[in-house]
């Protein structure tokens, strides 16, 4: 894995997280805001969307009320940290484990990270199949190239693909995002060059020094 490839990896780690991370942020309140609920809290306690997100953290529950509704999932994509930072367990015993004994937390959509953010946002929001679709390739491409990669790098190979795939989907959220992506690569561009001019700076200023006559 050389320079370039972990020059790569930066490029587009600085895109999820300058870019992607806030514009899945607005979009989750502005979801939330056009179904007239005043703030993430109240979207949260809605009944549909906590008994969705309750299945995707829990496994053989079955609720008390909506039980056509109740699943059994394969796979947990809601980590009990997660859940945790969502919903508080109501004070008393519970009967049994079904979302009814819970209630969201007061938190901001600006304390969510990238991955819970977009969680709910494909769950539990009413996205156009185009938006939907775009979600899911985001969170995707940000498992295979950033969570899960053990190298820290990425190939030129593989680099372009991606990039084109980032900004098509990213736009698709939000026409405005062209300039950010442009600013992004060209910053990393230039430091870069900053850095190469100043490697090639010492290493001449090292040739330099042994030529020149003591």
């Amino acid at each position: 894995m050389d320079k370039e490839d972990k020059r790569r990896y930066f490029v587009v780690g600085s895109v999820y997280l300058e870019v992607v991370t806030p514009l899945f942020q607005q979009k989750l309140e502005q979801k939330y805001q056009d179904l007239n609920f005043r703030c993430l809290k109240d979207f949260l306690d809605r009944k549909a969307v906590i008994h969705i997100l309750f299945h995707l953290r829990h496994r053989n529950a079955w609720c008390c009320t909506d039980k056509a509704n109740c699943t059994n999932q394969g796979a947990l994509p809601l980590n009990h940290h997660q859940w945790k930072q969502l919903y508080a367990e109501n004070p008393g015993p519970g009967i049994h484990n079904c979302f009814c004994k819970y209630t969201a937390k007061s938190i901001k959509p600006a304390d969510l990270d990238l991955s819970l953010c977009g969680l709910i946002l494909y769950n539990c929001c009413n996205l156009g199949q185009l938006d939907e679709e775009a979600v899911h390739i985001l969170r995707r491409n940000k498992n295979d190239y950033l969570s899960h990669n053990t190298t820290c790098g990425i190939t030129k190979d593989e680099y372009g693909p991606l990039m084109d795939e980032l900004k098509t989907n990213i736009l698709q959220l939000d026409q405005t995002k062209e300039d950010e992506l442009i600013r992004i690569q060209k910053d990393h561009w230039m430091m870069l060059c900053v850095t190469n001019t100043q490697q090639s700076f010492l290493i001449s200023k090292k040739y330099w020094k042994r030529l020149t006559p003591k």
